[in-house]
């Protein structure tokens, strides 16, 4: 069994939270691009991601609300795999995200290094209301760092504030030392929107 982080219960499902519902794009129609501090800017289909290989992630997984997910199994692309195609540059510090809901958020690049673009979840396809078609997760951070309906990852020298980060969430997120805000009124801020719309 693992052990659960300070302030954390074992949940039986995850909970959707978005900024702006749940978006519905065509695998066919998805682009991903790797920008910003990379010698070479990349940018994939959803059938050229996948075929740079895929890779398991097992790991529990803790939303800042305090609920977590016992062992959930990932599969997709590894970050690392990315930046070795592309090469980072020296300076770059963050990763700034971007889904196609227009979320952004944060993370540092250290963590970044263990990251996976997950097309998978428990040995299915990512449900649309999980992210899909591509999903990021940062097994190291809190869920919110894991950003659903992945359009773009952005190297960058300096940290900005993503859309939680804005809101009074921590720089970083880290759930083993618990850090959830940096404004203690943010915890009040997440809600639950699951009406679907379309991408365009």
């Amino acid at each position: 069994m693992s052990d659960l982080p300070p302030g954390q219960f074992w949940g039986h499902r995850f909970v959707t939270y978005t900024i702006n519902g749940v978006p519905e794009i065509a695998e066919s129609d998805y682009r991903f691009q790797l920008t910003g501090l990379v010698r070479k800017k990349l940018e994939f289909a959803f059938s050229e991601l996948e075929q740079l290989g895929l890779r398991t992630l097992r790991a529990d997984f803790h939303c800042v609300t305090k609920w977590s997910i016992r062992d959930c199994e990932w599969r997709g692309i590894p970050f690392s795999a990315l930046a070795g195609l592309s090469g980072i540059e020296d300076g770059a510090e963050y990763a700034f995200i971007h889904s196609l809901d227009g979320y952004t958020t944060v993370v540092p690049m250290e963590n970044m290094q263990e990251s996976l673009l997950a097309t998978e979840l428990n040995g299915s396809r990512i449900s649309q209301e999980q992210g899909a078609p591509v999903r990021l997760v940062v097994p190291s951070l809190y869920g919110w760092k894991s950003a659903k309906w992945l359009a773009a990852i952005e190297l960058v020298e300096e940290y900005r504030d993503g859309f939680w980060e804005e809101r009074g969430y921590h720089e970083r997120g880290d759930f083993l030392t618990e850090e959830r805000f940096k404004n203690p009124a943010a915890r009040f801020l997440h809600k639950k929107v699951a009406a679907p719309r379309k991408v365009q």
